[in-house]
C-alpha cells in the first residue's frame, strides 16, 4: 500500500510542476545569452588592452620626441662652445664665428623639424589606431649579438651578448666597465740554463685564458689611469721532444723515452687566477644629454701587472698506435704541478686587441730535474 502511494505522489510530482531544464547556451541571462556574455567580456578585455597599448605608444613617441629636440639642443651647444674657443685663440674671427653660429643653429632647427615630423606622423596614425606597431623608439628591451665593447651603456654586456633590460636608467657616470677577455699563444719554459725550445717543442705547445674583467677609473675627471681586475681560467700544454712523456719517478717529474712511436703528447695544466693589472692610455670622452663615456676603441694601451691562483689539475695525453690501432690514453695523475701559481703579466695593444707576455715566477713542477718557469706570448682580445 505505503509503495504504491509513494509512486502515485511521483507521478502527480510529474504531473503538475512546471518543467524544469539545465540552463544551456542559448538561455539569457539579464538579456543576453551565456556565449554572448563571454564574447562580450573578451572584447571589452581585448578592447582595454588595445587602448593601453596605443596609449604606451604615444607616450613612447612623445618621449622619443622630446628626446630629439633636447639631444639636437645639446649638440647645438657644443658646437657653439667650439666655436667660441677657436674664437678665443684667434683661429677665426668674429664674423666668421658668427656665421658657423648661424649654419649651425640652421642646421640644427631642421634636423628637429625633420625628425620630429617623422614622429608626428606616427603619432597621427597612432591616434586613428593604425600602424601602432610600426614605430620602436629607444625604450623597451632589446638583444644584439656582436664582438666589441659596449661604450655608450644602454644596456648589458656579457660573452659578445648586448642586452637591455626594461625601463633602465642610464647612469651619469660608469666608472666601472667589464670586458670578456681571451688569450691565444704559445707556452714554453725557462730556468736552470733552459731556454725556450729546450725542453718543449715551440710550436706544439700552446695556451688559452678566458676570463671576465672589471676595469675601474681611477681617476675623477681622467680615464688615463684604470685599474683590470678579475677571474681567468687559464690552459698550459706542453708537449716534450720526439717520443717522450712525463713520469711521476718517486715523487720526482722527470722526462723518459716513450716505448712506442708517439704521434701526439702533451701535458695540459689548468689554472684558476685572479689578474690585476693597471692599465693606462688615452680615450675619447664621449659627452651625451644626460650622461657621458670614456671611449677606448681606438686607442692604444698599456697593462701591467700580475696574477695569483690555484692549479685545478693536470692531464697527459698520449696518442700512438699499436699494431696499426690507434690509442689515446689520458692520464690524470699526480705530476707534481704546483698547486699555487702567481707571475707577472703584461700586455700593450690598440682597442680590442693586444699582445700579451706571461711569465710564472712559480716552477712548473715541485720536484723535477729542472727548475722550469713557464713563459707565455701571444694575442689578447677584450671582448
Amino acid at each position: 500500500m505505503k509503495r504504491t502511494l509513494l509512486c502515485i505522489a511521483f507521478l502527480a510530482t510529474g504531473i503538475f510542476l512546471p518543467k524544469v531544464n539545465a540552463q544551456t547556451e542559448n538561455d539569457t541571462v539579464k538579456g543576453l545569452s551565456v556565449k554572448e556574455k563571454k564574447q562580450a567580456e573578451l572584447d571589452e578585455r581585448e578592447k582595454k588592452y588595445y587602448a593601453r597599448v596605443k596609449q604606451n605608444t604615444l607616450d613612447d613617441l612623445k618621449e622619443e620626441k622630446q628626446n630629439i629636440i633636447e639631444n639636437e639642443k645639446f649638440e647645438l651647444k657644443k658646437i657653439v662652445a667650439d666655436i667660441d674657443k677657436k674664437l678665443e685663440k684667434g683661429e677665426i674671427n668674429q664674423e666668421k664665428a658668427t656665421a658657423l653660429k648661424k649654419e649651425a643653429a640652421k642646421r640644427s632647427a631642421l634636423n628637429i623639424d625633420n625628425r620630429t615630423a617623422i614622429i608626428d606622423n606616427q603619432i597621427a596614425l597612432t591616434e586613428r589606431d593604425m600602424a601602432i606597431y610600426s614605430y620602436k623608439p629607444n625604450t623597451g628591451a632589446y638583444i644584439a649579438l656582436g664582438i666589441g665593447n659596449v661604450i655608450d651603456d644602454k644596456g648589458s654586456f656579457l660573452l659578445g651578448l648586448d642586452f637591455k633590460g626594461l625601463d633602465k636608467k642610464t647612469k651619469y657616470d660608469k666608472r666601472t666597465y667589464r670586458d670578456v677577455v681571451f688569450k691565444s699563444g704559445f707556452v714554453n719554459a725557462v730556468g736552470d740554463g733552459q731556454t725556450i725550445g729546450d725542453s718543449y717543442k715551440f710550436w706544439r705547445s700552446s695556451g688559452f685564458e678566458l676570463g671576465l674583467a672589471f676595469k675601474t677609473r681611477l681617476l675623477k675627471d681622467s680615464n688615463y689611469f684604470r685599474l683590470s681586475y678579475g677571474l681567468s681560467y687559464q690552459i698550459s700544454m706542453y708537449s716534450p721532444g720526439k717520443d717522450k712523456y712525463f713520469v711521476n719517478d718517486n715523487g720526482k717529474t722527470i722526462v723518459q723515452q716513450f716505448p712506442y712511436e708517439l704521434k701526439n703528447s702533451f701535458l695540459r695544466t689548468e689554472n684558476l687566477v685572479v689578474p690585476v693589472h693597471l692599465e693606462f692610455g688615452p680615450s675619447k670622452k664621449k659627452e651625451y644629454k644626460d650622461y657621458f663615456r670614456y671611449d677606448t676603441t681606438t686607442s692604444f694601451k698599456v697593462g701591467l701587472g700580475g696574477y695569483v691562483g690555484v692549479n685545478t689539475g693536470a692531464v697527459q695525453r698520449l696518442q700512438y698506435e699499436i699494431d696499426g690501432k690507434k690509442v689515446v690514453d689520458k692520464n690524470r695523475a699526480d705530476y707534481n704541478v704546483n698547486r699555487f701559481v702567481y707571475g707577472l703579466d703584461g700586455y700593450v695593444g690598440f682597442g680590442a686587441i693586444s699582445l700579451f707576455a706571461r711569465y710564472e715566477l712559480n716552477p712548473i713542477f715541485e720536484n723535477s730535474t729542472y727548475k722550469e718557469h713557464a713563459v707565455s706570448f701571444g694575442v689578447r682580445l677584450d671582448l
